[in-house]
């Protein structure tokens, strides 16, 4: 294929007639982002970190993601067809709607940057590096301000986190969510700032703009920093009220999203959930229905083990199945370590304890759907991937090492 012709041969599934202005567009947009970091009130150690990770997302995003989307039907072509249609407007906003907001927010972008499907997918690749940088400061301040290049980029190159938050599509804007959430959780259990709060409920508030029901998840681990991570008891009960109301909110706004509203309901509407996700070349289908909580705690195990470490090598053959697998291979070493070197006090680290129920709660709701479907596991995981890495990697360091010993200089 010549140099000029590759983006459209590979491009023959982009609704895009011209792909060639297309792609060309998308590559000035990836060099004008890649000068803006050297704008950011950041140290120049950061900004080469951040320059060097993000060349290699553009060569991800307009180089090796062609062959993805010369194979795949894929969600990202509807955002890009619909945003052609409609005008932006703040009203168009949906709290919880994220296929909605996500299209809403390629109209915002086609006000400047009108028609480039690579374009906006360079604009889904630089809000996940902005969430890799964000969860690396919150390992940063975890770690008491002790700077670690080979942390960064084992967060920012780590496959599934490099691939997945490039592509166009939800998975970045949640992940940035997340992000901002963890900055927050961590700050305020290590310097008690009300800044740090508001940086949690923002988080809260941008993964459930796009996905609804990652509210209650991401606002119930913080009931540890309830029990183990505040020792003033008037500063407790505030936090308390806080968390509360968090959650009471999110779960209305879960309710509303399903309408559900006993117990039972949510049950019903986890099974239809998770069956409608048993479909494509990498679904599969579960023994039994799930009928009641006793049926889905039952299940529970399985559906954790397959959303944090499925697909195993040869249940996804394809490429991106194929290392996929030997990414989890890693994982899998990784909790072997951390299992074998586990120690009582780790458990007394109130942050540590906080991530550890992040990815469990995460786990125990994403596994109804990823059981179903381990191609859109490999996916979701995105969501707690920098979080899951940072506790294995942590809870395997070698006990005579006071930072984490496999990233040790």
């Amino acid at each position: 294929i010549a140099q000029t012709d590759f983006p459209v041969a590979l491009g023959h599934r982009i609704p895009q007639p011209d792909m060639v202005s297309d792609y060309f567009k998308g590559c000035l947009w990836a060099f004008s982002l890649s000068i803006s970091i050297f704008l950011f009130p950041i140290s120049a150690k950061h900004k080469f970190w951040l320059s060097l990770a993000w060349a290699i997302k553009v060569f991800i995003a307009l180089g090796f993601m062609l062959i993805y989307e010369n194979h795949y039907g894929l969600d990202a072509y509807s955002y890009f067809r619909n945003a052609k249609t409609g005008i932006f407007s703040l009203s168009n906003f949906s709290f919880g709607l994220g296929t909605h907001n996500l299209t809403n927010l390629a109209r915002f972008q086609n006000q400047f940057i009108p028609d480039s499907y690579h374009a906006l997918k360079i604009s889904c690749a630089f809000i996940g590096l902005l969430a890799i940088y964000l969860f690396y400061r919150a390992a940063v301040m975890y770690l008491e301000g002790r700077d670690n290049d080979k942390l960064f980029f084992v967060l920012a190159l780590f496959p599934g986190v490099l691939f997945w938050s490039t592509i166009l599509g939800k998975d970045p804007i949640v992940l940035f969510g997340i992000a901002i959430y963890s900055l927050g959780a961590v700050g305020w259990q290590k310097k008690r700032r009300l800044l740090y709060l508001v940086l949690i409920c923002l988080g809260i508030a941008i993964a459930a703009f796009i996905r609804v029901w990652l509210a209650p998840i991401l606002v119930a681990p913080l009931a540890v920093y309830v029990f183990l991570g505040i020792k003033n008891y008037a500063v407790k009960i505030l936090f308390l009220v806080f968390v509360a109301l968090l959650f009471l909110v999110s779960m209305d706004r879960f309710a509303e999203k399903f309408q559900v509203e006993t117990v039972q309901e949510v049950v019903q509407t986890t099974e239809k959930v998770s069956q409608g996700w048993a479909r494509g070349g990498s679904g599969q289908s579960r023994e039994g229905d799930i009928k009641s909580v006793g049926d889905m705690l039952k299940f529970a195990p399985i559906g954790m083990v397959t959303a944090l470490f499925r697909p195993f090598p040869g249940e996804v053959l394809n490429l991106f199945g194929l290392l996929a697998s030997l990414e989890n291979l890693v994982l899998l070493y990784l909790l072997a370590l951390s299992i074998k070197r586990f120690k009582k006090e780790d458990l007394k680290d109130p942050v540590l304890l906080w991530a550890i129920v992040l990815v469990l709660t995460w786990s125990f709701v994403y596994g109804f759907v990823s059981f179903q479907n381990l191609g859109s596991a490999v996916r979701f995981k995105l969501q707690v991937l920098p979080v899951l890495i940072c506790v294995l990697l942590l809870l395997s360091r070698k006990r005579e090492h006071r930072t984490l010993a496999v990233l040790k200089r």
